[in-house]
């Protein structure tokens, strides 16, 4: 087995195992430094909080974390192969919600495409990384905001041994590289266009998508790309079949929105649909690999296990880290559907009812906290217009976090559960982005998301010990 593999994964944040003196400097200077005020969120008390560090995991952990997440999303594929051939297939099998403007569907499944870009919700269980979802896509919240974090953080205390995980922006500058392969720095600019466009998103509201973020438009420069931002409406295709952006021909696109249906773009989806079928252009990361965020992938996995469609070591590791999952939705066996309900109803304290593709916990209900007759019936009702998955509740740790309220100087201490996310780029790990919530966070069941009072932070590495 690899040496990364984690055959007894155990990711804990060892804040309180640093010695005391580091941790003392490292608050110190956290609290004296500037430049964090959009690092802050208002609570129900009307305090506006800081954080005052970051999560820290040993080395070992933290490359175990990247085997895990990496074989798991390969295991996903491989699931999804079992039942589907082409991408439109897959699309059809996961009843998936949102078109997928630029899919091939005749496309088939590969993994290598479909798993370039993706950050996993991970919750930490008893020290066990349990993974929630995969969060294949083309725009991943934090991807420049985690790892400027993680080095302002490190700067507080140079010496201390304490380091960034290797950047989430570096990471794909490189993976863009390697799209391109032997064509970057031969003599000739690449050309990689980064589309602007107008979306609209799930609650019906229309939205700019607009250009590159500085951080990502610098390190693409720096690796030897000529960067172009054009809006889709100034897209079309040469007599070779070539994409033009503005006129320009281009080698690489890399798309930053999301699952908005996209509108008013001229015809600029289907120049880029075309340059794909004609293999003029390259695409990172295939619009696609959404697909695979559909947590009824997690119920495949699941269903695998029990059929012994994997092998032993796969199966231990889906069992371990990925909680219980079944989907409610996409089979229309009555007698399936019939003993799922009756399951549902009879291990509802267990359970945590979630749209199979949705963000931001909407949708999420915890049986604990739910009504038997609500329970049942928002399930089914859920279930009907798009597939609905039941997991089994994990029951998160809680990380010991010093806030500090600027405007009163006061400070507290709280037990905060978090979610950690390591950025997935081409099977291997980068920056961690981390979500916890704030001091007046409630016991029990509680969804980890900006949108519901959530901080979002990041992680260092520390030396493992000698």
């Amino acid at each position: 087995m690899n040496d990364n593999a984690p055959s007894a994964l155990l990711v804990d944040d060892v804040w309180v195992a640093l010695p005391e003196e580091l941790r003392e400097e490292l608050l110190t200077r956290r609290r004296s430094s500037t430049g964090w005020r959009g690092y802050r969120r208002q609570e129900w008390d009307g305090r506006h909080w800081e954080p005052l560090r970051p999560v820290i995991i040993r080395e070992r952990a933290y490359r175990g974390l990247g085997w895990l997440t990496a074989r798991l999303l390969h295991l996903a594929v491989e699931a999804c192969r079992r039942r589907a051939a082409t991408l439109g297939e897959l699309h059809r099998a996961l009843r998936f919600p949102h078109e997928l403007q630029l899919m091939d569907p005749d496309r088939p499944l590969v993994a290598a495409e479909l798993t370039r870009y993706a950050r996993p919700d991970l919750l930490v269980e008893q020290g066990q990384p349990r993974l929630l979802e995969f969060n294949n896509s083309t725009r991943l919240g934090g991807d420049t905001v985690t790892p400027r974090l993680a080095e302002a953080y490190a700067r507080l205390c140079p010496q201390s041994g304490l380091h960034p995980p290797p950047s989430s922006v570096t990471a794909r500058s490189a993976a863009l590289v390697r799209t391109l392969g032997s064509q970057v720095g031969n003599g000739r600019p690449r050309r990689m266009l980064v589309p602007a466009c107008w979306g609209i998103d799930a609650n019906g509201t229309r939205r700019r998508h607009e250009r590159i973020k500085k951080p990502v438009l610098a390190d693409a420069e720096r690796v030897g790309l000529e960067v172009v931002q054009a809006d889709l409406v100034e897209l079309g295709i040469n007599a070779a079949g070539r994409l033009l952006a503005a006129g320009l021909p281009i080698d690489l696109v890399m798309f930053q929105w999301g699952s908005d249906r996209i509108v008013d773009d001229g015809g600029g989806l289907a120049a880029l649909r075309s340059a794909d079928r004609a293999r003029t252009v390259e695409l990172f990361p295939r619009t696609e690999s959404a697909l695979i965020s559909s947590k009824a992938v997690l119920a495949w996995l699941h269903e695998d296990c029990d059929a012994g469609l994997l092998d032993p070591a796969d199966s231990a590791l889906v069992r371990t880290h990925v909680p219980w999952t079944t989907c409610l939705g996409l089979d229309g066996d009555p007698a399936v559907h019939e003993k799922l309900l009756r399951m549902a109803t009879d291990e509802r304290d267990r359970l945590v009812s979630k749209p199979a593709v949705g963000k931001s916990g909407n949708g999420v209900l915890f049986g604990s906290q739910t009504s038997e007759k609500d329970w049942l019936a928002a399930a089914v009702h859920a279930a009907r217009e798009s597939p609905v998955v039941l997991q089994q509740r994990v029951e998160s740790d809680r990380m010991t976090m010093p806030f500090l309220d600027r405007d009163s100087g006061q400070e507290i201490v709280a037990q905060v559960p978090y979610v950690l996310s390591p950025f997935m780029i081409d099977g291997e790990a980068a920056s961690v982005g981390v979500r916890h919530m704030g001091p007046g966070v409630r016991a029990g069941d509680v969804v980890i998301g900006a949108s519901r009072g959530g901080f979002q932070s990041t992680a260092l590495i520390a030396p493992d010990p000698v």
